[in-house]
């Protein structure tokens, strides 16, 4: 048996009360039971209410909207990638926070037709962040040679290993025998594939070098760069994005516009044992043109006529038909002309000098005017230099072509295609 408490016997010692009458007791259970009652509502009414409180603060803590649930989902771009609501200056996001890649990524409306190869932000804007560049691209005094992706040596290229070395070789598509254009700081692409010494995959890096140019960069199989990743290892093969700072000879002296420079690029494979292949070579020709606030660059997979077409603010179109205009827009390469003029060329450019480049809206489309090939595919690259910071484009075009002016907005996108519009600001010097 449970000892009784001694609380119970110490109040059991007290003096009785009066008997309670029948009212009274009849009274308190009623006291007592609406007491209970109001007790559960409130407790029921505060946990509702927690519950909400919760529920909401997660709903909207995200966004920082304290519970505001009828906020839209952000907006994501094609890739899935959230597209940038806020502008630079924007006061409700602290220092630091502005992503310039989704910036950009609000300013340059693609067209339906191309793909987005990759967006560099300009080094002005990765300061003003505190932030430097995402990617790791070589730059050095020493050379005007920048390769995407790769790390810059000062020593010369290693000769090839005498036994077990690698084999490399151009892609089976590109065509050798010519040089491929180069516009200064205009990424072009070399593509090769490699094997180790027993036809397997084991290549672990590209060497690349320009005779005559001091050092060489290593280029790793497998890395992201600013547009798009070098690709696969072994004989699968890479992308090689390279270009030019400027027009330069290895003297250092300045190839002048209306000139070219043909450099020769080196490019050799390393597998995991360090040994190094003997190199292919690809000639460059290097085709100093205007430069300034703005630079529009097409270039080709072959020699045919494909036209570029750049509409500035006021609605003023630069092309063949019109290779300059009053607010300083000027053509200054037009390749393969009518499959007759300037042949052999696969690039076209247009560009605004310095302090020229009004402020607003502009649109490129590239048009197929004739095919010099038999109407086999083309491909083509666009890149935008706006202010400092690139967009590269890609897109392709088959068949005979069509002659007609894309000077309009592009209707029959076999060969009349919008490439991007984009919002050009005031620009500002870059240092």
């Amino acid at each position: 048996m449970a000892k009784p408490s001694r609380r119970i016997e110490r109040f059991s010692d007290a003096p009785s009360e009066p008997p309670e009458s029948e009212t009274a007791r009849a009274m308190r259970r009623v006291m007592l039971g609406c007491g209970l009652t109001t007790v559960v509502t409130l407790l029921l009414a505060g946990l509702f209410g927690l519950g909400v409180f919760v529920t909401s603060r997660f709903a909207g803590g995200a966004s920082g909207s304290g519970g505001d649930t009828d906020e839209p989902e952000p907006e994501v771009d094609e890739s899935g990638l959230p597209v940038a609501t806020h502008g630079p200056s924007d006061p409700t996001l602290p220092p630091g926070q502005l992503d310039p890649l989704a910036e950009m990524r609000r300013r340059y409306v693609p067209g339906p037709h191309v793909r987005v190869e990759g967006m560099i932000p300009s080094d002005r804007a990765y300061r003003a962040q505190g932030n430097t560049s995402p990617w790791q691209s070589a730059r050095s005094a020493d050379t005007p040679w920048l390769v995407l992706g790769a790390t810059y040596d000062r020593s010369d290229a290693p000769a090839a290993t005498p036994l077990g070395a690698p084999t490399i070789l151009h892609a089976p598509r590109e065509v050798t025998s010519r040089p491929l254009d180069l516009i200064p700081l205009v990424p072009v692409t070399a593509r090769v594939g490699a094997m180790d010494g027993s036809g397997g995959p084991d290549v672990m890096h590209y060497l690349v070098s320009f005779e005559g140019y001091p050092g060489h960069f290593s280029l790793p199989v497998r890395v992201q760069t600013e547009l798009g990743p070098v690709a696969a290892s072994g004989s699968e093969g890479a992308a090689i994005r390279f270009t030019i700072g400027s027009a330069q000879r290895p003297d250092r002296s300045v190839v002048q516009r209306g000139q070219s420079h043909v450099a020769v690029m080196r490019i050799q494979a390393v597998d995991s044992q360090g040994r190094v292949s003997a190199p292919v070579t690809r000639p460059v020709n290097i085709l100093p043109l205007g430069t300034g606030d703005l630079d529009v660059a097409m270039t080709m997979t072959l020699a045919t006529d494909l036209d570029l077409y750049v509409t500035d603010p006021a609605g003023t179109t630069v092309y063949y038909g019109n290779r300059g205009n009053f607010s300083g827009g000027q053509l200054d390469l037009d390749a393969n002309a009518a499959c007759s003029g300037n042949m052999g060329v696969q690039a076209e450019h247009i560009f605004w000098p310095t302090g020229q480049a009004p402020a607003g809206t502009y649109s490129v489309r590239v048009a197929h005017f004739e095919s010099c090939v038999g109407g086999q595919p083309v491909d083509y690259r666009v890149t935008v230099r706006a202010c400092g910071e690139t967009v590269v484009l890609t897109g392709r075009f088959t068949g005979m072509g069509n002659s007609s002016s894309c000077t309009g907005r592009a209707g029959d996108p076999t060969w009349c295609q919008e490439i991007v519009s984009f919002q050009l600001p005031v620009c500002r010097t870059q240092n």
